[in-house]
């Protein structure tokens, strides 16, 4: 068992020792799961043991990996199988496996897929060592073109891809040149400046200060930069884009994949670029007066995935701050459970470091962690206080936390009396910390079944109310209603009895349990509502009414929506 800093269990103990244990579970819990989800999304239990083992023999025996490998994929068709295969025949200087594992995804994939990008590269890798120069030439073309569809004809991450085209075009195809040189003259030198304002009819783009214990790439596709093995501590800014006429809680992208041959600014949120800077710079570029709104992913999420989810909640929630984020090296993954948590420790000096600079200056630091998420902040967080005991931070939102429920009861305090507030969201119909639980012996913070977690100083809130995806575990960021909770909290600092989104279930001194309401207030209700409220206080539900008095009809549910929100606000 390893052992935190103040001798009591981490936040994210091994779970190698139990593969097998975890693999009879989700045989067992597969027939319940199927009743609500599609079983095709859980891994089969031969195939969870098998990767496990690959995972550990790798860089041991290359070749007795890459044999687990083929009868895993004799098994199942899985592209991010076939992405890790592959990334993994590469480092072994196995050209030929590499083909045979990433060629298939060339016509599985779609062109607007990131993965189809990664794919491509990986395949000029390997061609490359094989000897098959024009082979690697064709597909360094392909790759340009996905990547183009992807990000844009302007986007300065594509001059990378010109510079390692032209030597290539230059010995094979030396009539490619001036069509090189005509894509290189239309990206401008500068990109544009990123905005934190709304824009009417374009797109919005969206700053977001980031960190990472990823090990770059060396691509310079944003949606490449970050791999999934672990690293040292990284930090810069990236940019998405937001399309004009955004829903709250939706990340657009193409239905499918397959029904548009490029990603449209205007109609979809986009990863358009990406800047690592030093420490100092980062510092001092992210943390000093303004809040900041920190978003850490969970478990099978890429670097790219969770950049797009911590642009979209800092753009829903109009925080007006920073919006940072922090991505832990998760395999991105499906399979890759196992290993996601066994880096919550190693991971925890780098996470430590970059809350260090986020907690610097006189804004405050504010956090929404997801899933397995939870158990890298927690274990981070806990640390950094001991240490730091000078710093706080605002809020701490734990969305469906992947954490043991009594292991949190034991170390809860420590971090409550840093935070401002403390807020968990669970549900009873999460299949995801369901299965979790059974894995690992003990009840998950964010399930709701049994008896629910209540602790003084933290306010539960039940989601179980809200619709949410298949597996019930991304109510979070999807649910407009949780969208207007978490803006009351984080945006705003209301208190639960403050907000219209929830009502009181329970009450008692452990702590009080509160409840979604389906019906509640819809985010764009609470900015305004908000707004008001800092605008005129003592005047804020009189100049309301006054609004609503003058709306035109088709606004006038909006209003009532506003006063509903203020009422519940001003105890009226």
């Amino acid at each position: 068992m390893k052992m935190a800093l103040n001798g009591n269990r981490t936040w994210g103990d091994s779970l190698m020792q139990r593969v097998k244990a975890f693999a009879l579970i989700l045989g067992v819990v597969s027939a319940s799961i199927a009743a609500a989800q599609d079983v095709s999304k859980v891994p089969q239990v031969a195939l969870l043991e098998a990767f496990a083992e690959f995972e550990e023999t790798r860089k041991s025996d290359p070749q007795a990996a890459f044999e687990i490998a083929d009868k895993i994929l004799a098994e199942a068709e899985d592209p991010d199988l076939r992405l890790v295969f592959g990334r993994a025949a590469l480092n072994a200087g196995d050209g030929a496996r590499a083909r045979a594992y990433l060629e298939p995804l060339v016509v599985q994939l779609e062109r607007t897929d990131p993965r189809l990008t990664e794919v491509l590269d990986l395949l000029v890798a390997a061609f490359d060592l094989l000897g098959l120069e024009e082979e690697a030439l064709q597909h360094a073309l392909a790759a340009y073109d996905t990547a183009e569809a992807r990000l844009g004809a302007e986007n300065p991450a594509l001059l990378a891809r010109l510079d390692a085209l032209e030597p290539r075009a230059e010995k094979l195809q030396p009539d490619l040149l001036p069509l090189i040189a005509q894509l290189r003259d239309a990206i401008p030198t500068e990109p544009p400046a990123p905005g934190t304002v709304r824009a009417e009819g374009d797109p919005t783009a969206v700053e977001v200060w980031y960190g990472t214990n990823r090990v770059a790439t060396g691509s310079k596709d944003p949606a490449q930069f970050y791999g999934t093995e672990l690293g040292a501590l990284r930090v810069g800014t990236l940019t998405v884009t937001i399309p004009p006429g955004h829903l709250a809680g939706l990340i657009e992208r193409p239905e499918g994949w397959f029904f548009t041959d490029h990603l449209d600014p205007d109609k979809h949120v986009v990863l358009a670029g990406l800047q690592e800077l030093t420490r100092d710079a980062f510092a001092e570029g992210c943390c000093g007066e303004q809040d900041r709104l920190l978003f850490v992913h969970g478990y099978n999420v890429s670097f790219h995935d969770g950049a797009l989810r911590a642009a979209q909640l800092a753009f829903d929630l109009e925080f007006p701050g920073q919006a940072m984020y922090y991505s832990w090296p998760s395999k991105s993954s499906l399979y890759g459970y196992l290993s996601d948590s066994n880096n919550v420790v190693p991971s925890r000096p780098a996470m430590e470091a970059f809350l260090e600079m986020a907690t610097r200056g006189n804004g405050k630091l504010h956090i929404i962690a997801h899933s397995m998420g939870n158990r890298y902040t927690l274990e981070a967080l806990e640390t950094f206080l001991l240490r730091n005991p000078d710093r706080r931070i605002g809020q701490l939102i734990l969305a469906a936390p992947d954490v043991d429920r009594a292991e949190f009861q034991a170390r809860f305090g420590g971090i409550r009396d840093k935070a401002d507030g403390v807020t968990l969201y669970a549900s009873r119909h999460d299949l995801a910390l369901q299965v979790s639980r059974r894995v690992n012996g003990g009840y998950r913070l964010g399930d709701a079944n049994g008896d629910v977690v209540r602790l003084a100083g933290l306010d539960t809130v039940d989601a179980s109310q809200i619709e949410a995806d298949s597996l019930g575990h991304s109510y979070f960021g999807d649910a407009p209603q949780l969208l207007g909770d978490i803006l009351g909290v984080v945006r705003l600092g209301w208190a639960p009895r403050e907000r219209c989104g929830v009502a009181e279930r329970e009450s008692g001194e452990g702590g009080n349990v509160w409840e979604v309401r389906p019906d509640g207030c819809p985010v764009e209700q609470i900015r305004t509502a908000g707004d008001l409220i800092r605008t005129y206080g003592g005047d804020a539900l009189k100049e309301a009414r006054r609004r609503f008095d003058k709306a035109p009809g088709d606004r006038m549910d909006f209003w009532l929506g506003v006063l509903d929100v203020m009422e519940a606000r001003l105890g009226e």
